[in-house]
């Protein structure tokens, strides 16, 4: 019997599932950062505890964490014009308008995040802020190629120009702040962004089936990729200016600094963020088809149980949860409170996810809303 596509109105409540997998081994990587000995344990796993080892872990795959954030979100955008197209006034231009406005904001926390980590940065705070930035502009992208004439082949053309540009940056050794240097590499991590969309088309009009074929051909790809030589990750050079004093000093003198009213030292650094390399993507989308294709067909409506229906609720909320655990980490380490073993660390982030998810009832960040009465509704894709 041949399988139904997925209608338009339909709910996949898998979706949610795998996307609150995906934020909360990020939550777990951030966390992991307040451990004093967190260094040692990362550089020589062999040290690591019970409790140290989700830790671990998260950081050793933490690369591909942002990759599949980047490929949900991407595929979300499909199920989100497919569910538009629904209403009888739907128009593209609308609805990429109503993206915009949410992964600008998106973005402009992402630049408020870094000047409240680094300072004011030149150029760094626009054009390299992080992983939100990286996700807003991504986004944005896919949105606008899916709402293109041809999107499919729009998609692959910037999926392929993507990769192209990492590789010919990685070849001719050019460090760019933005592109592939900086606290917010966009190449080549975007383009799991765009293969998550064209994953979105290809399943909405073959579904499993589709899915299928583009595991196959993924698997082949991601298999010539594991036969070359070539680092997942690379550290590109960039340059910062550091000032002297605490982390408050130093945001404080960077942006006297940037306006002309700094007279005191400074000095240039070298730091060596980690970045995606080329070949990366072609590597890791085989296991993102396989997460998508096991969350799809597990986690179906009614969700009874009870911890399933709080994770879908959890990635109907990611994004917002996503900020708001940064906000509460960098409260604790503004306070003092560092763990020195998984066990502490371990407690600090159940608070923050308790807390997040009773703070989600009242604040949202994308869209932007602070309500005084517990909100519940959660949106289905």
């Amino acid at each position: 019997m041949k399988p139904s596509k997925p209608t338009l109105k339909a709910y996949y409540p898998g979706l949610n599932v795998f996307r609150a997998l995906a934020v909360l081994m990020m939550i777990l990587a951030h966390a992991a950062r307040i451990q004093t000995n967190m260094g040692t344990l990362h550089s020589n796993p062999s040290q690591a505890g019970l409790f140290d080892w989700p830790f671990v872990a998260m950081l050793l795959i933490e690369p591909i964490i942002s990759a599949t954030f980047l490929f949900i979100a991407g595929f979300s955008l499909v199920l989100s014009i497919a569910k538009g197209k629904t209403q009888a006034a739907w128009q593209g231009q609308s609805w990429l308008t109503n993206l915009g406005k949410k992964m600008l904001v998106l973005y402009l926390i992402s630049v408020i995040f870094y000047v409240a980590d680094q300072g004011l940065q030149t150029p760094d705070f626009l054009v390299s802020s992080g992983v939100l930035a990286i996700i807003a502009v991504g986004v944005f992208l896919s949105g606008l190629l899916l709402v293109s004439p041809k999107p499919t082949v729009a998609l692959i053309i910037a999926l392929l120009c993507t990769l192209l540009c990492a590789y010919f940056l990685e070849q001719q050794k050019w460090n760019i702040v933005g592109l592939n240097a900086g606290a917010g590499g966009i190449v080549p991590l975007a383009s799991m962004a765009f293969a998550g969309a064209l994953a979105g088309l290809i399943w909405q009009r073959w579904n499993n089936n589709g899915l299928w074929i583009l595991l196959a051909a993924s698997s082949v790809i991601a298999l010539l990729a594991l036969l070359q030589s070539h680092p997942w990750i690379v550290f590109p050079r960039s340059s910062i200016t550091q000032y002297p004093g605490n982390r408050i000093d130093t945001v404080w003198y960077s942006i006297l600094d940037f306006v002309g009213l700094y007279q005191g030292q400074s000095a240039t650094a070298i730091v060596r963020y980690w970045n995606h390399t080329w070949i990366f993507p072609m590597r890791v989308l085989p296991l993102l088809v396989i997460g998508l294709m096991v969350s799809l067909n597990t986690f179906k409506k009614p969700l009874a149980n009870p911890i399933a229906r709080y994770t879908n609720w959890l990635g109907t909320q990611a994004l917002n949860l996503y900020i708001l655990h940064l906000v509460l980490l960098a409260l604790v380490e503004v306070s003092g409170l560092h763990s020195t073993a998984g066990w502490q660390t371990t407690l600090i982030l159940i608070g923050v996810i308790a807390l997040s998810s009773w703070l989600l009832r009242y604040v949202s960040f994308v869209p932007l809303k602070i309500t005084l009465r517990a909100t519940t509704k959660a949106h289905k894709n």
